[in-house]
């Protein structure tokens, strides 16, 4: 909608080109913080972190694996869908990618815990995303230790979960789309052609050379660039036919256009 809105106040054309650019560098900038913050929380807890005891709440999978209660955007497919857990958060595309990226399979381990803490009532919630191999270990009621940065009140993650394999994965995706978003937008070109422009030019001055017994003209000539700006080259050739006043076209490269190349009018 902002972006919409931008587009028509500005009184720009909106394009296909436009939207999908839009929707990577969206996409890629949310995945880009996320694994920014994820990164200094991380920094945080190992640093200038604290270990407290919490105790496990219960057990959720993508998958309703052994008998827990399913959890993802729609509460999962697994054989148990009763009273499923549907929720965005750590579902977000960028997400899922990033749990591929990282355990090589999209399917999420999940583990709620509570822990004492400084806020409210002096009890807090956590939940973390964990490997299959921790989650199965795991069961309801038991203890677990916690993690949290010394500036922490609410936030937190268990103490053999580390995330920095996650914080980089989401700033990879986040880099990536940006990427993309840049080579849509020709904001970014991978494969620099050279391109090639013409323009009206005229003939302004004309000065016969020799080299030797070989005899050559070196050509003036004026120009208007794509952009409008007035530019002048010179160029040599083998033809005495050339005067000033002449008509011809200048060929330039779209990086340079103070250098070109003569060329006849016809």
């Amino acid at each position: 909608m902002v972006f919409i809105a931008y587009k028509v106040s500005a009184r720009e054309r909106i394009t296909p080109r436009g939207i999908a650019a839009f929707a990577l560098a969206a996409a890629g900038a949310m995945a880009a913080i996320d694994g920014f913050m994820l990164g200094v929380h991380e920094e945080g807890r190992m640093r200038y972190g604290r270990v407290t005891p919490g105790v496990v709440v219960e057990m959720f999978s993508s998958t309703a694996a052994g008998g827990s209660r399913s959890i993802g955007r729609r509460g999962g497919t697994g054989q148990r869908v009763t009273r499923p857990v549907v929720t965005a958060s750590g579902f977000q595309f960028y997400d899922v990618l990033a749990r591929l990226v990282v355990s090589g399979s999209i399917d999420a381990w999940v583990v709620d815990y509570r822990f004492p803490c400084s806020a409210g009532t002096g009890t807090c919630s956590g939940r973390d995303f964990v490997s299959e191999e921790q989650w199965q270990h795991l069961n309801a009621g038991d203890v677990v230790s916690v993690r949290q940065a010394d500036w922490e009140t609410v936030t937190s993650r268990l103490d053999d979960n580390p995330q920095w394999a996650t914080a980089f994965a989401d700033l990879g995706i986040g880099a990536v789309l940006l990427t993309l978003a840049g080579i849509v937008m020709n904001w970014i070109v991978l494969f620099r052609r050279r391109q090639w422009l013409t323009a009206p030019a005229v003939v302004t001055a004309v000065e016969p050379l020799t080299y030797g017994e070989e005899r050559r003209w070196r050509i003036r000539f004026a120009y208007f660039d794509r952009d409008g700006l007035p530019q002048e080259s010179v160029d040599q050739v083998a033809s005495g036919t050339w005067k000033s006043g002449d008509d011809c076209v200048a060929v330039y490269r779209a990086q340079q256009p103070d250098i070109a190349t003569l060329q006849p009018a016809d």
